[in-house]
């Protein structure tokens, strides 16, 4: 919808109407900024109102998307390809109102436009006015902006973002995250808050149990509190749940399921996932403010939104406020207070070998194989719009556009003349650095993040892959024992990216 229009006139305001299943409605023209075509994603915000389907990124600014059709008390209906979002602003805050389609402008004489009075002490509805045309024959209700902008729980953005000028003068130092799924949203925490990422195991009863906190596990002789973080978040788990878009969303496979361990002094708590998606790297600049709304305690979990130009954002935990958050504290320090003497004997055994620690990532290639975390800038999603170029050798499937910054993929299998790919759906892209210039190692999957003792680490007879040829020993030379899965193969990708740089060049 344009909104491209000449002045009214002093006795006429202009209306833009919008189609709401078998509803129409208007909104004044003076609070509608613009009107965009739904987005294909949005990120779901954990702890929102019901109404709140979610966020997008708009030219770097968080739009929260509302479905009026709950406000409103409208029959649901099936999605619609059409769908608009309306972008409405009054006193310096923004929402966007999702709806079936755009209608047309209205050019209202005053007399036509009957305000709708709030009783003393009642409370304002949504429907601010209400229209008369065709001499009374069509009537549209028009929404109130600075009513909806107030409602309860309403996300509010409290700054505008910077422009991207202003950014780009004030980029900083990258920080390292790691992303993991809970239900469709997809969040991430720092590197540093996490102690490691460990497969679901059998979890023990606690005595502490309850809806939130599902029991404890053993970490090494360190009793940690397990809380479902989907449950925590305030995300239904189960069939029939619907994404932000109205579709089904399949439920979390058992098997990706992971426990994210944090540690901090004396606290130790693990979360619930439904995934663990990638590592992704950003700098300050690229961190979009999050919106307020429900109080300071819930925004106090997030730091920011990481936007995406191909997918949903990520939701940036605030470690911080993880740890001070009142229930995950009593949660930690209940269990710690009953399993004391135990942790006592797990840090003094910490302290021991904590100079001999090292922290990997797996991932799959036919077989687990194990990288140094230190190893990697990130870890990224199978992007399909990696670019062939021609003379370069038949592993190297191409380059993307990371960003800006052009990163050579390899196919991995296709190096090791392994089977192609079967399913791209849960392939990754590991984002590694040589000699200044960035690669990209196309793998099956990425497994988890476990830190070990380096005394678990050996290194391989030359034997066991001398009939693989000098290539894979120089590309795995150590293995380390990991606990519950036997020996895997240590990763080095110095060695490949630099193998496929000199063969690009004699290419």
């Amino acid at each position: 919808m344009s909104l491209r229009t000449s002045a009214a006139g002093a006795n006429v305001e202009l209306y833009g109407s919008f189609h709401l299943a078998d509803t129409e409605l208007a909104l004044p023209v003076t609070a509608l900024q613009e009107v965009v075509n739904h987005p294909e994603a949005l990120t779901p915000v954990p702890l929102a109102p019901a109404y709140l389907l979610g966020l997008f990124n708009l030219r770097g600014t968080l739009i929260p998307v509302v479905d009026l059709r709950q406000l409103l008390r409208l029959e649901a209906a099936a999605a619609s390809t059409s769908r608009k979002v309306a972008i409405v602003e009054t006193g310096g805050l923004r929402i966007g109102l999702q709806f079936d389609a755009t209608g047309e402008i209205l050019r209202v004489p005053r007399e036509q436009v009957i305000t709708l009075e709030v009783p003393e002490g009642g409370t304002p509805s949504v429907i601010g006015a209400v229209l008369k045309l065709e001499g009374g024959e069509r009537i549209l209700q028009v929404l109130a902006p600075a009513v909806l902008l107030n409602l309860r729980d309403m996300p509010q953005l409290a700054q505008a973002a910077p422009r991207v000028a202003e950014r780009r003068a004030q980029q900083g130092q990258q920080h390292k995250n790691v992303s993991f799924k809970v239900g469709a949203t997809a969040l991430a925490l720092p590197m540093g808050a996490i102690k490691e990422i460990i497969r679901v195991p059998p979890l023990q009863q606690s005595p502490l149990a309850d809806d939130v906190c599902i029991g404890m596990l053993n970490l090494r002789g360190v009793t940690v509190p397990v809380l479902d973080f989907g449950k925590f978040l305030g995300f239904a788990r189960g069939n029939g749940a619907s994404d932000a878009n109205g579709a089904n969303e399949p439920e979390a496979r058992v098997e990706d399921r992971r426990v994210v361990i944090l540690h901090r002094d004396e606290v130790h708590f693990g979360l619930l996932v439904d995934e663990v998606a990638s590592i992704v790297a950003y700098r300050d600049e690229d961190l979009l403010p999050m919106p307020t709304y429900g109080g300071n305690a819930q925004r106090a979990l997030f730091s920011g939104y990481l936007a995406s130009d191909t997918r949903a954002g990520v939701l940036l935990l605030n470690a911080e406020a993880l740890f001070g958050n009142e229930r995950i504290a009593a949660v930690a320090k209940g269990h710690h207070a009953l399993y004391r003497g135990k942790l006592a004997q797990a840090d003094a055994a910490q302290q021991r070998g904590a100079r001999t620690r090292q922290t990997l990532v797996t991932f799959r290639i036919g077989q687990l194989v194990g990288v140094r975390i230190a190893q990697l800038r990130e870890v990224i999603e199978y992007r399909d719009d990696i670019v062939h170029t021609p003379g370069l050798p038949a592993f190297v499937r191409g380059v993307l556009n990371l960003r800006g910054v052009l990163v050579t993929v390899i196919d991995v299998r296709a190096m090791y003349a392994m089977p192609p790919y079967e399913d791209l759906a849960r392939a990754k892209i590991l984002i590694v650095e040589y000699e200044g210039e960035k690669y990209g190692l196309l793998v099956d999957s990425v497994e988890d993040i476990v830190t070990l003792n380096n005394a678990a680490q050996m290194t391989v007879p030359s034997m066991l892959t001398r009939g693989e040829g000098l290539h894979v020993r120089n590309d795995m030379r150590e293995a380390v024992e990991l606990p519950g899965q036997g020996t895997v193969m240590l990763f080095e990708p110095a060695a490949v990216c630099a193998r496929v740089a000199e063969e690009s060049a004699v290419s």
